[in-house]
C-alpha cells in the first residue's frame, strides 16, 4: 500500500484570483482528508503559466505566460493557513511551468508520492468530465493520481475498486480498502473475466456440465485472488466482490452506474521502459467516461515522458 504521505495538491485560481475554482478547493479539501488520516503533509502547487491561444492573422497561435496578481497571492496564502487550520503541515510553492509539468517534476525530485487534483475545474454543466491538467497527469504521472469531483462532499458512503488480479490490481484493490476503513463506508470491488481461448477451442468436445464447471472455477479463482488481496486489512463490513464474465472496461461502467461510488480506485498499466505509454486500454476508456472521483495507482515500472527539473 502506498503511504500517501508527501501529498502534492494542485491549485487553480478564479479569474482575478480572488478564490480557488470549485475543483481546485474541493481538491485541497480532499488532500486535507487523506493528510489527516495518513499523517502526512501537503504541499501547495500553483502555476503561473497561463495558455492562452490567440489566433492572430497569420494564423500562428501565442502562449502567454502571465505573472501572479496580487489577489492570487493572498488566496494562496490563505489556503495554506485553511490546511494549517486543521492541523496538517503545509507548504506552498509557486511555479511558472505548466502546472502538470511541475507536479510531475516534483514526484521525480522525491517531493510527492500521492498527487491530488480536481477533476475540472468548475461543477458539472461545463460538459467536460476532466479537466486537461487531470487528464495529463493520469497519463504522464508515476505515481498515484486522485482527481476528485467537485460536487463530492468527501463523506465517502461507497468506494469501487477495479482489479485485473495483477499486483497493481491488488495495490488499487488494498488502497480503496484504505479510503473505505475511514468511516461506514462500503467497498466494492469488481473484475472482468472472460473465457481463454483455450477453453473455448476444447469446449466443442465438453458436455455442458462440464463447460460450466471449468467457467465456475475461473470466477471461483477471481474471487479467491480477491479475498487475498484483501488478507489483514481491517474493514468495518464486509467487502462485496463481484467477479463478472464480460469486457472490463464495461464491466467498470456498468459497476458505475449500478452502484454510483464516490471513487473509483483502478490500477493503471504501462509498457515497460517506453516512456508514457499511457494507462493502458482499460483505464483510458473509463477516465473520461465515470462521473465519480478517480485514484489511479501506476506500475512500478511506469516511466513519465516528463524529465526531472535542472
Amino acid at each position: 500500500m502506498h503511504e500517501f504521505k508527501r501529498i502534492l495538491v494542485g491549485l487553480d485560481l478564479l479569474p482575478r484570483g480572488k478564490a480557488l475554482t470549485p475543483g481546485s478547493q474541493k481538491a485541497l479539501d480532499q488532500a486535507i482528508w487523506l493528510a489527516k488520516r495518513s499523517g502526512g503533509q501537503l504541499t501547495l502547487i500553483h502555476s503561473s503559466w497561463s495558455d492562452t491561444y490567440v489566433d492572430p492573422i497569420s494564423g500562428g497561435a501565442h502562449v502567454v505566460h502571465e505573472g501572479l496578481s496580487a489577489n492570487g497571492v493572498s488566496t494562496l496564502a490563505e489556503s495554506e493557513a485553511y490546511a494549517q487550520g486543521q492541523g496538517v503541515a503545509v507548504d506552498s510553492q509557486l511555479v511558472d511551468e505548466r502546472l502538470w509539468v511541475a507536479m510531475i517534476q516534483a514526484v521525480l525530485d522525491g517531493r510527492g508520492d500521492c498527487v491530488v487534483v480536481g477533476k475540472r475545474n468548475q461543477e458539472e454543466g461545463s460538459g467536460r468530465r476532466l479537466g486537461s491538467v487531470a487528464t495529463k497527469l493520469l497519463r504522464k504521472c508515476p505515481c498515484p493520481v486522485w482527481v476528485v469531483r467537485p460536487e463530492h462532499d468527501l463523506v465517502h458512503r461507497l468506494v469501487l475498486a477495479a482489479t485485473d488480479l495483477t499486483p497493481v490490481g491488488d495495490q488499487a484493490v488494498r488502497a480503496a480498502a484504505y479510503v473505505a476503513s475511514s468511516g461506514e463506508c462500503e467497498l466494492h470491488v469488481v473484475h472482468a473475466y472472460q473465457i481463454p481461448l483455450e477453453l473455448q477451442m476444447e469446449s466443442a468436445n465438453m458436455t455442458e456440465d462440464e463447460y460450466t464447471e471449468r467457467v465456475d472455477k475461473i470466477r471461483s479463482a477471481g474471487h479467491s485472488r480477491i479475498e487475498a488481496s484483501l488478507d489483514g486489512v481491517e474493514l468495518g463490513s464486509e467487502p462485496h466482490i463481484h467477479v463478472r464474465r464480460n469486457n472490463p472496461s464495461i464491466a467498470i461502467r456498468e459497476a458505475v452506474e449500478h452502484l454510483h461510488p464516490d471513487l473509483l480506485v483502478m490500477g493503471t498499466l504501462s509498457r515497460s521502459g517506453i516512456p508514457g505509454l499511457l494507462v493502458g486500454n482499460t483505464a483510458e476508456r473509463l477516465l473520461d467516461r465515470v462521473d465519480c472521483s478517480i485514484l489511479a495507482i501506476k506500475t512500478t515500472d511506469f516511466v513519465s515522458p516528463i524529465r526531472p527539473a535542472d
